[in-house]
């Protein structure tokens, strides 16, 4: 990894003079966040042309809630010219579990078969929103404004779509139920951190064009 500083800090939501309080404002405004809704947040960050690059933030109501194990820590366990690790890593970071492997994942791909295209870029794991769309259409034949619909009841546990998803089958006889348990790496999907994750990857990469996955 390239001798670039990273930055993990716990701030109060109401903070204002800090060099990221615009941008933790910018984010509560767009995601619909009242200040007394929580009251701390964690934010990793980096200094680049001096302005702050925010690669991840977590909003907290204790300090308690804060990642038992510091974002640094897994950076450095990955490698950085991966924008699918990256991607991983700021996507998933604030689930991750502090008695799991949270990176054995990147090391063992559990794609088979007609699975590959949907998972290769994601070490054999169900982990976007986006995956759960484009298979549940290819299935179903069905558009995209369905596809949204069934990934949203599926992340609910709405009763009519789980057993749906046991009608839906692949050309491995595997149901789409059964995808969702075995290829799933939590209980739901999430959206991938798409800007963060080319933030970080330029960060530490800045003389790279591409992203290499």
């Amino acid at each position: 990894m390239q001798n670039k500083k990273l930055y993990e800090e716990i701030l109060s939501l109401k903070e204002t003079d800090h060099i990221c309080a615009q941008i933790i404002l910018n984010y509560r405004i767009k995601n619909k966040i009242k200040v007394d809704d929580f009251k701390f947040v964690y934010v990793v960050y980096g200094i680049q042309d001096h302005q702050p690059l925010v690669f991840n933030l977590i909003l907290m109501s204790a300090l308690e809630e804060g990642p038992p194990v510091s974002f640094e820590s897994y950076l450095q366990q990955i490698k950085t010219n991966s924008f699918s690790e990256l991607l991983y890593l700021v996507s998933y970071y604030g689930f991750f579990k502090k008695d799991e492997a949270n990176l054995s994942l990147i090391k063992n791909s559990l794609t088979k078969g007609s699975l590959d295209c949907y998972f290769e870029n994601t070490f054999g794991k169900l982990l976007y929103h986006y995956q759960l769309e484009q298979l549940f259409c290819s299935l179903t034949k069905s558009s995209s404004i369905e596809a949204i619909a069934f990934r949203k009841s599926i992340n609910l546990k709405r009763h009519n779509f789980l057993e749906k998803s046991k009608r839906i089958f692949l050309p491995t006889g595997e149901s789409l139920s059964d995808v969702l348990t075995n290829y799933r790496l939590r209980n739901f999907t999430l959206y991938p951190k798409i800007k963060e994750a080319m933030d970080l990857y330029n960060y530490f990469n800045p003389n790279t064009t591409n992203a290499h996955y």
